[in-house]
């Protein structure tokens, strides 16, 4: 049932000025694109599945005339489908990580697809399309660093290591894609989660919070037959399980961040030293690592003691 929509204007402005600084300032494209769901989801669960359907084809059809046919079917693959489902599935009031998986998978696939579809030539594989994509994109790269002034040196030193990585990077392509999708979908299911508790109370938003989320404890064979397939396989074995493999360290690591995020809260240690961690925790690999190990040994450690709650419960 729709609610009232005296909040309607601030996700209608919103969704304006992220349509209109897509189109103007496309260097901040990545921080526009990734909070664009956001007013989408707002106005479907405040107006309902009708208003917000229509919401969706008409910011299309602005972007079909504004950017072309090409960005705009990819704006719908990526953003607007996540906004349906995850509206959707916060509508019939699942739990936060399956909304997030759900909005992430169909968004991720959707997406996949429809660049081969869009931008791949008929008569090559997906591991070559993404390697002719990430080549382009280091090409780019590579003519800033020139135009900024960078040692010769260093530039050919990036040449040899784009040509080297380039397709070891498209192997993993379509796991990128899916993690990208994964944190947009965190992202805007959690200013969605905020924006309408703040707004409207609980109501669509009843569970656990992150600090004691923990995901199903089978996904762990996942972790491991991946892992097997990295390490042992070779040709298209290894290709797949190293993009399971990535997909699962992505999980994990979030599992060890709720760890972390878990005992800063019973500590009540000062929001100042949440962001300092924060920082250190994204800019540093060896902790992102620590932290996906963390949370993969949490399945038998059980570090918060949530699991043995349960079982009494």
């Amino acid at each position: 049932m729709p609610l009232p929509s005296n909040n309607l204007l601030i996700p209608v402005v919103l969704g304006f000025f992220l349509i209109v600084a897509l189109v103007i300032f496309p260097p901040l494209g990545a921080l526009i694109h990734i909070l664009s769901p956001f007013p989408l989801i707002f106005i479907y669960l405040q107006r309902g599945r009708q208003v917000g359907i229509a919401l969706i084809a008409l910011v299309f059809s602005v972007l079909l005339l504004l950017v072309g046919t090409d960005r705009a079917m990819l704006f719908l693959a990526e953003y607007a489908v996540m906004a349906l489902v995850l509206a959707e599935l916060i509508r019939m009031r699942l739990p936060g990580d399956r909304c997030i998986a759900g909005g992430a998978l169909v968004s991720g696939l959707m997406s996949m697809f429809l660049l081969v579809a869009l931008l791949g030539d008929q008569d090559t594989s997906f591991k070559e399309f993404f390697e002719k994509q990430i080549r382009a994109h280091l090409s780019e790269s590579i003519k800033v660093f020139k135009s900024v002034g960078e040692n010769k040196a260093e530039v050919a030193k990036m040449k040899l290591y784009a040509e080297n990585a380039a397709e070891d990077v498209a192997a993993a392509y379509p796991a990128f894609l899916l993690i990208g999708s994964l944190v947009g979908a965190v992202v805007n299911y959690t200013l969605i989660r905020l924006a309408w508790m703040r707004i409207y109370g609980v109501g669509l938003f009843s569970g656990r919070a992150f600090s004691d989320w923990v995901c199903p404890d089978n996904l762990v064979w996942c972790f491991i037959f991946s892992g097997s397939a990295v390490f042992l396989g070779n040709g298209m074995v290894e290709s797949a399980g190293l993009n399971v493999f990535l997909i699962m360290l992505c999980i994990y690591f979030s599992q060890g961040l709720s760890i972390v995020v878990h005992f800063l809260k019973v500590r009540n240690v000062p929001t100042f030293f949440w962001f300092v961690l924060f920082i250190l925790i994204f800019v540093q690999p060896l902790l992102i690592g620590l932290l996906a190990g963390l949370g993969v040994f949490d399945i038998w450690v059980d570090f918060r003691k949530i699991r043995i709650a349960e079982d009494i419960s």
